[in-house]
């Protein structure tokens, strides 16, 4: 080879190193050309996980070898869709739009099963309840001389007899639960006397209660505690059952509503004007605050926090009773309300809207709007997926995906309570719009 070829090949390498090596340096540090736009950009980066795992990624209908979780540092920005699929689940997409140099997180996007609802059992429910939380059903049968009650997690064989009374033509039944569902009560009132039964959930023990004087006219779980039961009569005031303590305490101070707040009590009264939230101070009144005058009852809220409810204005009241100076935290419409298990998110409905309230950061925002009205309201155990019924359909809203919330319909034109077992594996509905209540299933997982 003449020295003139030599010469050339050597420049001919040397141009291509000092070409390519800055390319290299380039592409190593995360820019790509943009051939739409003629240019070299930085790329951005996308971090996605899946529930389940294993999702295939795709982006703008090119497959890529990468599977949930996954951190994807190599596109062009802009708008791009993104889509998961995965056997046997309904697929998920979004079309999100990437800036350079920053990382926009898909986290825990929730995939669901493919299929439909069957059912699973029928059953005469006179009157229903699903435990605070989600995981099983409570319900009341009635023949001519029977009430029973029976609690179900939704397939036939959890199915068991919790209580039998005799019936009363006559009588007003309700079903309720203690903070986390340990425990059932059931009440019967005809006329002014009112009976109570409380059965433990877990091995459907009976729970025997003090005898206790005067006529009940009134009655209503601890929203701090889950073993602390309240009635209250005219002639006795209100009086405290711990029902693992086998106690009975009746407080000094008169008042409409009472609850535990760590070693003290929180007490509700009203004026002619307004109604007051108080401490009890070794029997004083200590003052927390004032509100409109209403009908309150306290419920369940995050640890630390009061959260009240007023009925016949539908607001949904949450307090901090260290903050004297201002205790209200948030004072918002609603019909319908669910606090997710960490207790720092909080959904709620006044009707057609679907809110989210985040506790940290003190904001409310609006998810969505709706048509027809929002029916029940919970959360999903899995992600950050609210279930909502509205119009006859169950609906899954997954919330932080991210160009918005996406939802999808799970079940169609069936109308009743719902909930789920405690992994999310599947979702159970009583159908009531029939002559015949049935149980429906759904597997999501």
């Amino acid at each position: 080879m003449s020295k003139t070829v030599r010469l050339i090949l050597f420049l001919l390498f040397v141009v291509a190193f000092l070409i390519s090596a800055p390319l290299v340096v380039l592409y190593t540090a995360g820019y790509r050309l943009d051939l739409g736009r003629g240019r070299i950009v930085h790329t951005a980066v996308l971090n996605i996980s899946s529930l389940p795992r294993n999702a295939n990624i795709a982006i703008d209908g090119q497959e890529l070898s990468d599977r949930t979780p996954a951190v994807i540092e190599t596109i062009v920005p802009g708008e791009h869709e993104v889509r998961l699929t995965k056997s046997g689940y309904l697929p998920w997409s979004q079309v999100i739009a990437f800036e350079s140099r920053v990382a926009t997180f898909a986290t825990d996007v929730v995939l669901f099963l493919e299929g439909s609802e069957s059912p699973t059992q029928t059953v005469s429910a006179v009157r229903s309840s699903v435990s605070p939380d989600l995981s099983r059903l409570a319900y009341v049968t009635q023949s001519s001389s029977w009430l029973e009650v029976w609690t179900t997690t939704g397939s036939p064989d959890s199915t068991k007899l919790l209580m039998r009374l005799p019936s009363s033509t006559l009588s007003t039944q309700t079903l309720s639960w203690s903070l986390t569902g340990k425990y059932l009560l059931f009440s019967q009132a005809v006329g002014e006397r009112e009976e109570l039964l409380i059965a433990r959930i877990q091995d459907g023990t009976a729970i025997e209660l003090p005898v206790l004087a005067g006529t009940i006219e009134d009655h209503w779980w601890d929203a701090s505690q889950d073993d602390l039961l309240y009635v209250f009569s005219q002639s006795e005031g209100v009086r405290r059952i711990s029902l693992s303590g086998e106690r009975l305490e009746t407080f000094p101070l008169s008042a409409a509503r009472t609850q535990s707040f760590g070693d003290r009590d929180l007490l509700l009264t009203h004026s002619n004007d307004r109604s007051i939230l108080s401490f009890d101070e070794d029997g004083t009144a200590s003052i927390l605050t004032y509100l409109p005058l209403g009908t309150y009852e306290f419920v369940r809220g995050p640890r630390g926090l009061v959260s009240l409810y007023e009925e016949g204005r539908h607001r949904l009241i949450l307090l901090d009773p260290n903050n004297r100076e201002q205790p209200i935290i948030l004072n918002e419409e609603a019909t319908l309300w669910s606090w997710n298990d960490a207790g720092d998110q909080l959904l709620t409905t006044s009707g057609y809207d679907l809110k989210r309230f985040t506790l940290h950061a003190r904001i409310s925002e609006t998810l969505t709007r709706l048509s027809t009205p929002i029916d029940r309201l919970a959360w999903y155990p899995l992600g950050a997926v609210a279930l909502f019924q509205s119009n006859g359909a169950t609906n899954a809203l997954r919330l932080d995906d991210p160009s918005g919330p996406t939802q999808l319909t799970l079940i169609e034109n069936r109308h009743g309570p719902f909930w789920t077992d405690t992994a999310g594996d599947a979702l159970y509905l009583l159908n009531d719009t029939n002559a015949e209540d049935t149980i429906f299933v759904r597997q999501l997982q």
